[in-house]
């Protein structure tokens, strides 16, 4: 089993954190910053009213970074669309990683040779990918995949792809779950990290409800 370390989520804990403290200002604070009234994507429930990407700080800077994160908000928006959802996960469950496939579509938008922040826009789509697959469930694998491209690099047939290795993801078990459980100490940090991980893992959050990703047959949105 792959063992998972708290430090190692992105939102899962600062949210059931936040929610056992009461300390959601911040949080509020950034999602009427940012969604303008409108209403907030990713809300777990109407207990849990506010936007679980937000809860973390990383995410939050680079959706409000303005030139330090250039296309943020466009890159966000492509990888938290249904359809970008349902592809990752879709090339997740065969154990592929969910940056490649949608590798071509920012090959072609932000082309490599014309980037002048390639390896920080890199990083940014993999931070974002993590905390988007995180809000469904998944998790990181050990150790990084390489992108195989098939042919030789003078093959003018060659399949490209805007990255050349990425991370792996899978689906957490209840068994992972309870071993994250075990690792928090504060009784309501627990109860409220229970409480989450339930509703995602047996796909009953709000936002999982809009996006209805197991309704279409994974394969056909390839």
């Amino acid at each position: 089993m792959n063992i998972l370390r708290l430090n190692k989520l992105s939102v899962l804990v600062r949210a059931s954190e936040a929610f056992a403290s009461g300390e959601l200002a911040e949080v509020k604070e950034r999602a009427e910053r940012l969604y303008l009234g409108k209403r907030y994507p990713f809300v777990i429930s109407a207990d849990y009213p506010y936007p679980l990407h937000l809860f973390s700080p990383r995410l939050s800077a680079m959706l409000v970074g303005g030139s330090n994160y250039p296309d943020a908000e466009e890159i966000w928006k492509i990888i938290s669309s249904r359809e970008s959802i349902i592809k990752m996960i879709s090339a997740t469950e065969i154990k592929r990683t969910a940056a490649e496939i949608l590798g071509p579509m920012f090959e072609k938008d932000f082309p490599p040779e014309a980037d002048k922040n390639i390896m920080k826009r890199k990083q940014m789509i993999g931070y974002m990918i993590k905390v988007v697959l995180e809000c469904f469930g998944y998790i990181t694998s050990p150790g990084r995949m390489q992108i195989d491209t098939t042919r030789g690099a003078n093959d003018v047939g060659r399949r490209s792809n805007y990255f050349k290795s990425a991370t792996r993801f899978e689906k957490m078990s209840t068994e992972q779950r309870d071993a994250l459980l075990a690792e928090i100490k504060d009784t309501e940090v627990k109860k409220q990290f229970l409480t989450i991980t339930e509703l995602i893992l047996s796909g009953q959050t709000e936002y999982q409800k809009v996006y209805d990703i197991e309704r279409l047959t994974k394969w056909d949105s390839l």
